[in-house]
């Protein structure tokens, strides 16, 4: 692959527009299930695509070529970066379930402890997302924003990522083991895991059974070659075998969704990435840089969960207004949050080095 075409690899690319699609389809999904709408048969098509396996992926493709280019000190320059992209938001939603919280009038029903809230403060700044108070069992769905566990496994995906980097260096034949062992995981957690203890419950935000997905973005990120190959093949090929496994699955119960079976999350990663370089000025043109996916994937259940609680639910109107209210605090989060603290990476950059 020559200098230019590896430039055009990493800089033109439509990662951000397949990124909003899958904020999107996660946040439809959830939105519409949760509040009792049953939507038009198209959006059923969204359901073939899974946000969550979509984000591990390009997460995966992107964050270790991020880690692999870096130059000076990497860890500093990675974790700092990692810090600035994924916490200011993640404070941010905080307060605003926090103040959802309030304005709905739940907290005053409730009797807490200072250690209670302050657990909850903690995990929910921390890296324990996934962990949801007893004091909030009884606000919308029984989970304050149940979308969060993918935030501490990406949080686990980045602290392995040093790990990883050394192993598609010096290690391939042992990472390829270890990918073959975590395939294997993924699908003991699929099929066997029935979540009846808090062992396991932990197992399912652990980085053990989703990693593989992180590690196949990395392995396409590493590989000219390989990407080559995907992008000689038109997209409409992939999408057409994606979705012929894919409703096979669906079919026999092998594997959807977040438990999405090793053959077609491989065909949707072919997918993905052959559409992020085809048109690949488009998501630049759409979205001029800006990229509300994160905001809208970290706001939505906050949202679903008032309306719930104030019973805004079973009607279209109750969709369209949550749909479009988590829309307009992801868009206010990127501009005040989000955006300001990214310009911070370069001045962070420059003092490492």
């Amino acid at each position: 692959m020559s200098p230019n075409q590896e430039e055009y690899i990493a800089t033109r690319n439509n990662f951000d527009l397949i990124r909003l699609f899958a904020a999107i389809q996660v946040a439809i999904a959830h939105t519409s299930g949760h509040l009792n709408i049953d939507l038009p048969g198209i959006f059923a098509v969204l359901g073939y695509f899974p946000g969550v396996p979509i984000f591990f992926f390009i997460s995966g493709f992107l964050i270790y070529n991020s880690y692999a280019n870096i130059k000076g000190p990497k860890w500093r320059v990675f974790f700092t970066n990692r810090f600035l992209r994924l916490y200011p938001g993640l404070i941010g939603c905080f307060f605003v379930t926090l103040l959802s919280l309030i304005i709905s009038g739940y907290l005053q029903t409730q009797t807490f402890t200072a250690k209670d809230f302050g657990i909850w403060v903690l995990t929910s700044v921390t890296f324990f997302q996934f962990y949801n108070p007893d004091f909030l069992r009884d606000y919308g769905v029984g989970a304050i924003n149940g979308s969060l566990w993918t935030i501490s496994v990406e949080l686990q995906f980045y602290l392995l990522t040093p790990l990883l980097f050394i192993a598609l260096h010096k290690h391939r034949s042992a990472a390829v083991a270890v990918a073959i062992a975590l395939v294997i995981a993924n699908m003991a957690n699929t099929f066997l895991n029935e979540s009846n203890s808090m062992v396991l419950k932990l197992v399912e935000v652990s980085f053990v059974p989703w990693f593989y997905m992180f590690m196949l973005g990395a392995i396409v990120s590493t590989r000219k070659s390989l990407q080559e190959m995907i992008l000689s093949v038109n997209a409409v090929v992939y999408l057409v075998l994606y979705l012929t496994t894919y409703v096979i699955a669906a079919e026999y119960n092998l594997g959807t969704g977040n438990g999405i079976n090793f053959i077609s999350y491989l065909l949707l990663c072919c997918v993905i990435f052959r559409l992020a370089y085809t048109k690949s000025t488009l998501s630049r043109k759409l979205l001029g840089g800006n990229d509300i996916s994160y905001g809208i994937y970290i706001y939505h259940m906050p949202v679903v969960n008032l309306w719930l609680f104030s019973k805004i639910q079973g009607t279209p109107a109750s969709f369209v207004t949550a749909m479009l209210s988590t829309i307009g605090i992801a868009v206010v989060s990127w501009y005040l949050v989000e955006k300001p603290a990214l310009k911070l990476k370069k001045i962070a950059q420059r003092s490492y080095t």
